[in-house]
């Protein structure tokens, strides 16, 4: 394991810090299987990794304050936002929405919006969080898929109602 995975892992600021002192970039990669000798390794940005394996908030500011863009994405477009809601980081969420992240655009081919994949998870806090922030409760990915529609196609009955209850449309099942 690399130093920085190991810091990271152990939320430690200070060997971040004495690691940001050795001159190591915070946005290099972190090759993901690379201690067990595999053909191919996943990357991922340490960022990401941070929010992953739940370091502090403090650990993700020391990143902001070197270099690290918040609102950078990875290859396939997902964003800190899209990781923390993965990882159901209430925390980060609120973070990327105090940092004034935009919560009705993405830069994935799919077009799937934050506000869209809390509503696979039954996480009413974590979609609430999303629309006090600003997320468009009937905004449309690609496909033509609302959120409520993706809780109905992932069978997230409550998250359905609970949507239903603010105002949400389907949108490709309009005859629901």
């Amino acid at each position: 394991m690399n130093p920085l995975t190991l810091a990271i892992e152990n939320d430690s600021i200070a060997k971040v810090k004495s690691l940001l002192k050795e001159g190591i970039d915070l946005n290099k990669p972190i090759l993901i299987g690379e201690e067990y000798d595999l053909d191919e390794y996943d990357e991922i940005a340490p960022f990401f990794y941070a929010i992953r394996k739940r370091a502090s908030l403090e650990m993700l500011e020391l990143f902001l304050e070197n270099g690290v863009d918040l609102k950078a994405t990875d290859s396939e477009g997902v964003s800190a936002l899209d990781m923390a809601i993965k990882f159901k980081r209430k925390d980060v969420i609120q973070f990327c929405i105090d940092k004034g992240f935009d919560l009705n655009s993405t830069k994935r081919k799919s077009g799937i919006l934050p506000v869209m994949l809390a509503a696979c998870f039954s996480d009413f806090e974590m979609m609430q969080m999303l629309l006090d922030g600003g997320g468009d409760i009937n905004a449309v990915d690609k496909a033509g898929m609302s959120p409520k529609d993706y809780a109905k196609k992932l069978g997230q009955v409550k998250m359905v109602e609970y949507l239903d209850e603010r105002g949400a449309k389907f949108s490709r099942y309009p005859n629901e």
